[in-house]
């Protein structure tokens, strides 16, 4: 045996030291996103206030089943809840234009939740609906984009919305919107140059810039899905609209129900479709200033803004509906009132109408909601929803049904994504 032998002993070289680090590094970062305490945080404040939510509609469910009947406070449009202190505590109130619901505690819930502010409305479907305008800490919206509350009604969660309609943009410059080739009515014929990245152009949300028209709506569906988001959906159009109404902002009176809703740009003066501008300016380039029914803008709860939802150029949303399921009207096949329809096929009334039947639409009305359009074909042929409507039928709650899908498009029909 060689006892003399050297025995050599061989360190770390400065690679591998780079590649524990960086390892140690990867498994850190993985580490911290699995347990990061902000977003379950978040998680854990969305999850008290769903239970908050379903608390409140759980006990106002079992009153009307004891009782018969709902508290008188609870009406159509979305009223704020009394929370709880002084105003559950007897005495002198501050419930005016708010839903009083201290008759419910303590038989059917402990207290109303003061940890937020909840609205509460009542659908025509008989039920109540409980919602908040709390958005978690970590719910952000991309640049062009705004929030908009979800509502238990229609069954959305927050998500976000483009702030203004669609509109073709450079690759090299994604800021500012195009004006070429134009259709003639300030709109971009997409159907002469596609608004695809072969042509070096995207989709975005710009002010700048004339919305895209002359698609299918299966386009503007594709165009969405290449932007990251998705065709706006019905039911997500009715919880802006719902939101809007809601909004004294948004109405010529400045209170809710008082003189009519800003119905954006509806005249034909001047003809074609208008680009946008700053929230500063929402009568930008009308020709009209305040009090015009003109205003391209409207408010939501959470003080977003969102322009051209009525007026403009109409927008295609994700929905179909058969002939034979669409409502029916009265009289005729143009424009009616929403009172004119009779029969509201498989579509309930909260799916397409103002929470208030008072508030009807005929063209001059001073609620400047919006009309509905059934069309002539009925049958088995299919058809896609269109909103917003254009010229004097304008209104945040305007409904086409006649446009046939997924074959049409139109020099003034538009769209706009979502993410949710």
């Amino acid at each position: 045996m060689n006892k003399n032998k050297k025995i050599v002993r061989r360190g770390f070289t400065l690679l591998e030291i780079l590649l524990v680090i960086a390892t140690i590094g990867i498994l850190a970062a993985i580490v911290l996103v699995a347990i990061n305490p902000t977003r379950q945080i978040n998680q854990a404040r969305q999850a008290a206030v769903n239970s908050e939510k379903n608390a409140l509609e759980k006990a106002l469910q079992q009153s009307i089943i004891d009782t018969g009947s709902y508290p008188g406070s609870v009406i159509e449009t979305q009223r704020e809840i009394c929370k709880t202190g002084s105003e559950q505590t007897g005495g002198a109130t501050d419930c005016s234009g708010k839903a009083d619901l201290r008759d419910l505690v303590p038989t059917y819930i402990t207290a109303i939740p003061s940890s937020t502010t909840y609205t509460v409305a009542r659908g025509n479907d008989g039920r109540v609906y409980v919602n908040t305008t709390e958005t978690a800490a970590n719910f952000s919206c991309p640049t062009g984009y705004i929030k908009v509350p979800g509502n238990s009604l229609y069954q959305t969660k927050d998500f976000c919305v483009m702030k203004y309609e669609a509109k073709a943009v450079a690759t090299i410059d994604p800021t500012v919107g195009l004006t070429t080739p134009n259709t003639g009515s300030n709109t971009i014929a997409n159907n002469t140059t596609a608004t695809i990245s072969a042509n070096g152009r995207i989709v975005a949300s710009v002010a700048s810039g004339f919305p895209i028209a002359q698609m299918r709506p299966t386009t503007a569906a594709s165009y969405c899905t290449t932007a990251g988001a998705s065709l706006i959906s019905n039911a997500e159009w009715m919880t802006i609209a719902r939101n809007i109404e809601a909004q004294g902002v948004n109405w010529t009176g400045g209170t809710v129900g008082s003189g009519g809703l800003w119905r954006g740009h509806s005249d034909n003066s001047p003809a074609g479709a208008l680009e946008a501008s700053t929230d500063n300016d929402p009568y930008f380039r009308t020709g009209n200033t305040s009090p015009s029914i003109e205003r391209r803008t409207h408010t939501l709860s959470n003080g977003e803004v969102i322009w051209d939802l009525s007026g403009n150029v109409w927008e295609w949303t994700n929905d179909t509906i058969q002939g034979q399921n669409k409502p029916n009207t009265s009289s005729g096949n143009f424009f009616q009132n929403w009172s004119s329809i009779n029969n509201f096929g498989i579509l309930s009334y909260d799916l397409i109408r103002p929470s208030n039947p008072n508030w009807d639409t005929a063209i001059g009305s001073n609620e400047n909601v919006g009309q509905y359009y059934a069309g002539i074909v009925t049958g088995a042929t299919t058809f896609e929803f269109l909103r917003g409507g254009v010229l004097s039928y304008a209104g945040i709650f305007t409904l086409a049904l006649d446009d046939t899908a997924p074959t049409t498009s139109s020099v003034s029909s538009g769209f706009r994504c979502v993410i949710r």
